[in-house]
């Protein structure tokens, strides 16, 4: 019995059997990585910023969140500071890592992309401050209401930037 074994290993078949085996254990390395990959970006942070939830307290003036057409967040160190208006993010000095909310779908985005309108339209601060992903909408709402249509950063006050 012993014989039969070595004559199976020794023979030309062990060749083949011995070169499967690394490329098999290879095959299993990049499973393994690709899985810990997967499991490594499902565990990190997320890029944006956490949803805002209506009745929560405005980080600028304390009054409760009510209308998320005019909500907005920044990063503040590791936390996110929630704001019931663009008025009361711009007075607490936050023009970076802000994200506003669209106006027509009260999504947020960061605010560099978006078109912030300055009208006279009541807002929860009553600055009159909105944001719109769409430049067309902007454009029609300031014409409306006898605004004029910026970034978010044209309307900081120099010590804030």
């Amino acid at each position: 019995m012993r014989r039969g074994r070595l004559a199976r290993t020794t023979g030309a078949g062990a060749a083949h059997r011995g070169a499967a085996a690394p490329a098999a254990r290879a095959w299993a390395r990049r499973v393994a990585g690709v899985a810990l990959l997967a499991l490594a970006a499902g565990c990190s942070a997320p890029s944006g910023p956490p949803a805002i939830r209506l009745g929560s307290p405005c980080a600028g003036c304390g009054m409760t969140i009510e209308d998320l057409r005019f909500a907005c967040e920044r990063r503040a160190g590791s936390q996110w500071r929630a704001y019931d208006s663009i008025e009361c993010l711009l007075r607490d000095g936050g023009v970076a890592a802000a994200f506003l909310a669209d106006y027509d779908t009260r999504t947020l985005h960061a605010a560099d992309s978006l078109w912030v309108v300055e009208g006279s339209f009541p807002s929860p601060m009553g600055g009159g401050l909105a944001a719109f992903a769409a430049r067309a909408a902007a454009d029609t709402i300031a014409a409306r209401t006898a605004g004029r249509v910026a970034r978010l950063a044209d309307f900081a006050v120099p010590e804030a930037r």
